[in-house]
């Protein structure tokens, strides 16, 4: 038992006594950049929803994303212009073109720029020459309401005004005149003829 105990202490003095030498594996030589002789693969990754597996109908996946490879790692067959290039950028995509950049495209884009902002100064004039057009139809309407209602009042007030005139001759027709004044003329009269 007293042999098990000291042999921790051996092992703990036995490695405190060794210097620690740390092994660091030498870089391989260097082989010019590497994409003067291989270009690396291009990888890109897609975000997928849930979805059913088609094979396997009762699986179903959660959302994750797929890392496929766009293009495979091949050999740099062009001969050495691309060592001129700047190397720390990825090589050119063959299906990328850039934008042509010229003067006339420069002046074509400023051009649509300053026919945009026209355009969108002419609608924001439109957006508000509609909404005073709508208040001035709203204000139309509602004098068209107010002349239809006195057209009906009038048209209303005319057929009593008749009535009134009707109710009023047929009195006057219909009654004696008690208020007339007659004139009497005072003629000589003549004595009869035997």
């Amino acid at each position: 038992m007293k042999y098990l105990a000291l042999l921790p202490l051996v092992l703990v003095a036995s490695c405190a006594s060794r210097p620690q030498v740390a092994l660091r594996p030498t870089q391989p030589p260097a082989v010019e950049p590497v994409e003067t002789v291989r270009y690396g693969e291009v990888v890109r990754a897609y975000h997928l929803g849930r979805y059913v597996d088609p094979n396997h109908p009762e699986t179903m996946h959660e959302q994750h994303p797929v890392y496929r490879v766009e293009v495979s790692a091949r050999w740099n067959l062009h001969p050495g212009a691309l060592n001129t290039a700047n190397l720390l950028n990825p090589p050119p995509d063959a299906a990328y073109t850039p934008p042509l950049t010229n003067d006339a495209l420069i002046a074509e884009m400023n051009r649509q720029r300053e026919t945009t902002a026209r355009v969108m100064l002419e609608a924001a004039k439109l957006a508000q020459s509609y909404g005073e057009l709508q208040s001035f139809l709203g204000e139309m309407k509602n004098v068209a309401r107010n002349n239809a209602l006195l057209s009906v009042r009038i048209a209303t007030n005319e057929q009593r005004i008749a009535e009134f005139d009707r109710e009023l001759q047929k009195l006057s027709i219909a009654a004696p005149a008690t208020n007339d004044v007659t004139t009497f003329t005072t003629e000589p009269t003549t004595p009869p003829k035997p």
